[in-house]
């Protein structure tokens, strides 16, 4: 079952920054990065449009450009980063998760994704921005997070050719989503895991991957990719 870090291991590190990456890609396959766009256009890594500070009454990362983001102390001494500066801390051979929290992210992100030597898969909770990113044809990754109640999220993810869904960990362990997934061709990836129990039941459902904010979920003898 592969490990993927949310947010590069929130629950360890400072979320969504470089030096979280660094130590993540140690113990991940995969890392999980939260993406907008800034008032210059370039990407950056963010989990929430609204900041966790205030400067001056400006409070959105649209509203700053990525040279303002980058001097904010926003998480220990660390500023708002570029994705491309971020995806620079990651070694080649650690996947990556682009989670895009607007579709104005997509044909930046995806000109990222296609220059990355990494492999990266390009994720979305809206179902218009994640529909908007199929159209591409250079053979992306894709993946559509479902939420706690998905209806027919299954059949739209398969009609769009995303390799993975995202659902919530309650959804695996609740509903027959896995087998659904796995049957439309589709790995599961589970999304938010902070205990081994979760991770060993959802194993046991046939979850592909486990989307934590703690490494220690899984054991290194458990077979990460």
């Amino acid at each position: 079952m592969r490990l993927i870090a949310h947010r590069g291991f929130d629950d360890e590190y400072p979320p969504n920054t470089v030096a979280a990456v660094r130590k993540a890609a140690s113990r991940a396959d995969m890392i999980e990065l939260d993406v907008h766009r800034c008032r210059s256009g370039e990407l950056v890594v963010a989990h929430n449009d609204i900041l966790d500070i205030d400067i001056d009454g400006i409070t959105r990362v649209d509203d700053l450009t990525a040279a303002e983001l980058a001097d904010l102390d926003a998480h220990e001494g660390e500023g708002i980063q570029t994705l491309e500066g971020v995806l620079d801390a990651i070694p080649a051979d650690t996947a990556v998760n682009f989670e895009l929290k607007a579709s104005e992210c997509i044909d930046e992100a995806l000109r990222i994704a296609r220059n990355a030597p990494n492999h990266v898969v390009v994720s979305s909770f809206d179902a218009e921005t994640i529909h908007e990113a199929s159209r591409d044809d250079e053979g992306v990754s894709l993946a559509y997070v479902l939420d706690a109640t998905p209806t027919d999220d299954i059949e739209f993810a398969q009609s769009i050719d995303c390799e993975f869904v995202h659902p919530h960990t309650s959804v695996c362990l609740l509903t027959d989503l896995v087998t659904q997934a796995h049957d439309a061709g589709m790995e599961v990836n589970a999304w938010t895991v902070d205990t081994r129990s979760a991770a060993w039941a959802l194993e046991q459902r046939g979850v592909d991957g486990v989307i934590a904010s703690s490494p220690d979920v899984l054991d290194s003898s458990d077979g990460l990719l």
